[in-house]
């Protein structure tokens, strides 16, 4: 019935809804805001190490597999000790 594809609004506000409960959920928690201040601060940390920990492994992932792909036309075997 619909052609457009109406996922990105919607994904978006599943996300903005995500954030605005977990944040709600965090000032509303029965603890001091010392506390609170640090369980933020530790899970920003904790998600900081992991994207760059992900952004290292792209960036070799990246190198190591650039030089295993064939150039487009040129058959499989080559470079295996086939002659193409």
């Amino acid at each position: 019935m619909y052609d457009r594809d109406d996922s990105a609004p919607a994904l978006l506000s599943f996300l903005i809804g995500g954030i605005v409960g977990a944040s709600l959920t965090c000032l509303l928690a029965p603890q001091s805001g010392t506390e609170l201040r640090r369980r933020i601060r530790d899970g920003v940390d904790t998600g900081a190490r992991k994207g760059r920990a992900a952004a290292r492994r792209l960036a070799e992932a990246s190198t190591q597999g650039a030089g295993k792909v064939p150039e487009p036309g040129l058959p499989t075997d080559m470079g295996r000790g086939g002659r193409g």
